[in-house]
């Protein structure tokens, strides 16, 4: 039904804000829609490789960027979005990591035929040939966050009748601090698995009203986005998405339909979705065997245990977070969280029982509920020897259910309030919102005496006082879009200056030395040699610029043969067999490779150029930014990173090391 307009005087801009308001179908695709094109145009995105590490000259930094760029978050921009550019630059020709098995598959980018059609948007970075760098790389960050805005509306639509809960647990969930802090993790894995969600129960509905073809392709289409949830960050996913899909199976076995359409379209989504992970994972079997060999994370079980209250539910005080980063006991991403606080708010209202959901509603949200209440627990209790026995679970640590925990509690929170008939007395909206405003103040005062000691007393209260207005009011006028409005805003204001706005790519396009780098990946690509350095940084610029290194991220595990080559008795395997590793040179005159492990996710591989390139044949080019005078080495070029001058010397082992 169209939206009555108050005659032919109303202005467009209110003809435009009823037609939203009172949410034509159309405007539930088509605002995410125009939305995201934007961004794409404008090569616009939140991620960090404007960092001053990935810059030419930090003093003079190129392209437009608004805030800072976080350094804390170097798993994107050190790895993850340089593996993404870095397909751009070798126009989707896949990546030839020498000492580790690809990187593309946790990257999400394809290596064959059925990971092309999963990874379609990695699919799509080959396009680069014909559109900007930059808009693939702003198509592919955004994609989520769009599945996200249409998908998890569409989702609490089927299942409640309306969309406005949808659209603030998806902003909660856009502006929780996790999502800010952890480079929207979250949202890669909740975007895909609400929207393959919403196809399953579109498709099963399309079935009972006997329009197979339509139910085909939503059941196609819904299993190739379920397909993408394992080859992420699995911590998470184990968190966030089986809850999403056990949630939506509950709501198809009590929604309309025979029991036999239902178990069909059950069955259909089932299906669709492990034929397309099987063969996700067949087509990728010695990367997945590689990376389940490593000793870690291959061989990690872990158990629950308690992380402090601060840490639990301290989400809202997160505001104050990027201004005390010098004063942090844990770094921001291990202190960041979302809003567990809800779950403790929905339980409260479930003790009302002002509630008029039907069963099918009811199952669902029982289900985050318990989720949400089991990961709880372990983050809060010491599981021993049964929690690290448990499949699965066993693969999450207490700090990351403590990461995820607070994505269920929304999605716990908003299914509730989506039937939730508020009571004539205002006590239950008192309660509820003092309850929230106490446990975010204790939560506080426990970021204060530990992990945040700059924390001042009237940020705390500050917070809390926040917190307990936006839940009193969320409560006592639930479905108002001005309570819901107020509620967006404020969990906004706590990530707001946490990510940057980045437009196009920064120095990893427009520098002189990116450019350079470009050319000298494609002609290493061509005759088949590697480079090295002893730069992390300068390895994440090789890594965008298609340039094969030998330096570099070993994501998943180790190609065994490359590393025995340089460990022939295996005398540090244990150091080079990880996953998540940072593989780096110290260049010396030694005729011997040793290894040193500084940390437990950086490898150091010190030795001379002409050992590296006796031993590994391809090796060409050693990068360094002191000076080498060995006698198989001849300066080839230089450049500069990050105020950093360094040398490259071209290898040639036909000449006497001597």
């Amino acid at each position: 039904m169209s939206a009555p307009v108050g005659g032919g005087m109303a202005s467009p801009l209110r003809r435009t804000i009823e037609w939203l308001r009172h949410a034509r179908p159309a405007a539930v695709f088509v605002v995410p829609l125009v939305v995201y094109l934007i961004l794409v145009l404008l090569g616009m995105t939140t991620s960090n490789i404007g960092v001053s590490a990935l810059r030419e000259d930090p003093s003079d930094p190129l392209g437009v960027q608004l805030g800072q760029s976080q350094e804390i978050r170097s798993d994107e921009w050190g790895t993850e979005s340089p593996i993404w550019l870095g397909q751009l630059a070798r126009d989707g020709a896949e990546d030839t990591s020498p000492l580790s098995v690809s990187n593309d598959f946790f990257a999400q980018i394809p290596s064959g035929p059925v990971s092309a059609i999963v990874f379609f948007d990695g699919s799509a970075l080959a396009l680069g040939q014909w559109l900007p760098d930059e808009m693939l790389f702003a198509a592919k960050w955004c994609l989520p966050s769009l599945l996200l805005a249409i998908g998890l509306p569409v989702l609490f639509r089927q299942i409640t009748g309306r969309l406005r809960w949808g659209y603030l647990a998806t902003a909660l969930i856009l502006f929780a601090p996790a999502t800010a802090w952890w480079s929207a993790r979250p949202v890669n894995t909740l975007g895909f698995v609400a929207a393959g969600c919403a196809l399953a129960i579109f498709g099963t509905r399309r079935l009972v009203q006997r329009r197979w073809m339509t139910a085909i392709a939503a059941f196609l289409a819904g299993g190739i986005l379920l397909a993408r949830t394992p080859t992420y960050y699995q911590p998470l996913a184990i968190v966030l998405a089986i809850p999403v899909v056990v949630a939506t199976a509950l709501f198809l076995l009590r929604d309309v339909g025979t029991w036999r359409q239902k178990l069909l379209g059950l069955g259909a989504i089932a299906v669709s979705g492990a034929v397309w992970t099987g063969l996700l994972f067949w087509e990728n079997g010695d990367t997945v065997t590689a990376g389940l060999s490593t000793v870690y994370p291959g061989d990690r079980a872990s158990t629950g245990g308690a992380v402090s209250v601060g840490m639990l539910f301290g989400a809202t005080n997160l505001g104050w977070l990027e201004g005390l980063g010098t004063a942090l006991t844990l770094n921001e991403s291990e202190i960041s969280s979302a809003f567990t606080v809800l779950l403790v708010v929905t339980l409260i209202l479930l003790v009302a029982s002002r509630w008029r959901g039907t069963r099918p509603h009811a199952a669902v949200t029982l289900t985050f509920v318990a989720f949400g209440l089991f990961w709880l627990s372990w983050a809060m209790v010491d599981w021993g020897s049964i929690g690290s026995a448990i499949p699965l679970v066993n693969r999450v640590p207490s700090t990351r259910a403590m990461l995820g925990v607070g994505y269920l509690a929304i999605l716990a929170f908003c299914f509730f309030m989506a039937q939730w008939r508020p009571p004539r007395r205002i006590t239950v909206p008192l309660v509820a919102g003092g309850a929230a405003a106490l446990l975010s103040a204790y939560a506080g005062s426990s970021l204060q005496q530990g992990e945040m000691p700059g924390l001042a007393t009237w940020m705390i209260w500050v917070s809390a006082l926040v917190t307990g207005v936006v839940v009193f009011g969320l409560v006592r006028w639930p479905g108002r879009w001005w309570s819901m409005g107020v509620a967006a805003v404020a969990a906004a204001s706590l990530t707001i200056t946490a990510t940057p706005v980045l437009f196009g790519l920064g120095d990893l396009r427009a520098s002189q030395t990116a450019s350079e780098f470009t050319t000298w990946g494609a002609q290493s690509r061509e005759d088949g040699t590697v480079w090295a350095s002893t730069s992390q940084n300068v390895d994440s610029l090789m890594m965008a610029t298609g340039t094969p290194s030998l330096s570099a991220r070993q994501q998943i595990g180790p190609d065994i043969a490359a590393w025995e080559a340089l460990d022939p008795d295996g005398e540090y395997e244990e150091m080079w067999n990880r996953g998540g590793l940072h593989i780096t040179f110290a260049w010396t005159e030694s005729d011997e490779v040793t290894l040193t492990q500084p940390v437990a996710d950086t490898i150091v591989i010190s030795a001379s150029p002409c050992t590296i390139a006796e031993r590994i044949p391809s090796f060409r080019y050693a990068v360094s930014s002191e000076a080498l005078d060995q006698s198989c080495l001849s300066e080839y070029s230089s450049f500069a990173w990050n105020g950093v001058d360094y040398t490259v010397y071209a290898v040639d082992t036909s000449i006497n090391a001597g």
